[in-house]
């Protein structure tokens, strides 16, 4: 028999200096743990992924319209799924952000105002409709720690915040808000059941219903019980944002001998607001989708285990624990299947002050956090 190859121990990591900010995937503790934005940033660049979770390093904050205008939105929708006035939300939302962006001040106070121009045709739209009348609300932004067993017998924690959860006719589906600029609905429609952060969520979802109760799904599983009642889908509740180009996108009047100063933006947003109200199938829409359990296992086989699988392994190795990861756990695999909705962020947003970090060692613009998942607290 010819000699076997000796098996080698990897040999530690010399990528991190100091203690790592971020304890892993499988970690206890406030930072432990990895949300769909992790995941979609470790499949964007791995690298990048290490300096902003491993050092802690991230650029200094913008204001970004497009995130924030989601942001501000789940304010207003929260408070008002609770009975509050979603008004005062979005004010107190958006007065941190003033404060936050000190130089950005008028980009903030532009989309607060789309935001109130916006959201009352959103109300009354919605008011009277079957989709509303028939849903049971269970939970309202609710954030969730779910663990997570993987193949290798590892167990991750998956967290995050479920934007809401609805009875509809007998069947549990998991609710999707989301502000987009350009939608095309067959796309989305078709994506939905192999989208990272909507598959994910359904599986926590899962995870949870058939796990011991708790305080946070005592609804789902009355008396202690696993429920009965089926995930059956989700419904994805999409709001186009205004001024993103095409139809009903407007810009001020410019000034004229007539009106030297130009258009007020009281007049600007009032006729904005006209214009969201005269095709209100525009800008709000929503679909549920059918997910079935087998849409749930293919998930979970082919991406969802195989990517948390190397984003484990991937830790020990950056972290300097790796020695017995081989041997306790095996090589992780080394296939698995993008996917969609865990963007691009190398080619979106290129050059950054991240990148001249990792070219010279410059951490000009840069900071060092202090914590992680702000978001779920």
């Amino acid at each position: 028999m010819p000699p076997q190859p000796t098996r080698k121990t990897l040999p530690k990591a010399t990528f991190s200096t100091h203690e790592p900010l971020w304890k892993g995937p499988c970690a206890d503790g406030p930072l432990g743990g990895v949300t769909f934005s992790m995941l979609s940033s470790f499949l964007s660049c791995r690298e990048r992924f290490r300096v902003r979770y491993v050092l802690g390093l991230r650029s200094a904050d913008q204001f970004n319209h497009r995130m924030e205008y989601g942001n501000g939105w789940h304010a207003g929708e929260e408070a008002f799924a609770g009975g509050k006035d979603w008004k005062d939300a979005v004010t107190a939302y958006y007065a941190g952000l003033y404060e936050k962006y000190p130089t950005q001040r008028a980009d903030v106070e532009k989309w607060y105002n789309v935001t109130l121009a916006q959201f009352p045709h959103y109300v009354e739209y919605w008011a009277a409709h079957p989709d509303v009348v028939k849903r049971t609300p269970i939970l309202q932004e609710q954030v969730f720690d779910v663990p997570y067993k993987l193949p290798s017998g590892r167990t991750a924690r998956l967290r995050g915040k479920w934007d809401g959860v609805d009875l509809i006719d007998g069947g549990i589906y998991l609710a999707e808000h989301k502000t987009k600029g350009d939608i095309d609905e067959q796309e989305i429609k078709r994506q939905l059941t192999y989208d990272l952060q909507t598959m994910l969520y359904i599986v926590t979802l899962t995870e949870k219903q058939h796990g011991p109760a708790s305080s946070v799904n005592a609804l789902l599983c009355p008396k202690g019980k696993p429920s009965t009642t089926p995930i059956q889908g989700v419904r994805y509740n999409v709001i186009r944002r205004p001024l993103s180009g095409g139809r009903h996108t407007i810009k001020k009047h410019e000034p004229t001998a007539k009106n030297p100063a130009g258009e007020s933006d009281e007049s600007f947003y009032a006729r904005l607001s006209e214009r969201i109200g005269s095709d209100p199938e525009f800008f709000f829409m929503r679909w549920t989708v059918a997910v079935s359990p087998e849409d749930v296992r293919r998930f979970r086989k082919e991406c969802l285990d195989p990517i948390l699988e190397n984003v484990a392994h991937w830790y020990d190795v950056v972290s300097g624990a790796c020695d017995p990861t081989e041997a306790l756990y095996g090589v992780p695999p080394a296939n698995y299947r993008m996917p969609f909705g865990a963007g691009g962020q190398v080619s979106e947003y290129g050059w950054q002050d991240v990148d001249e970090f990792l070219a010279t060692g410059d951490r000009t613009g840069l900071r060092q956090r202090g914590s992680l998942f702000d978001e779920l607290q």
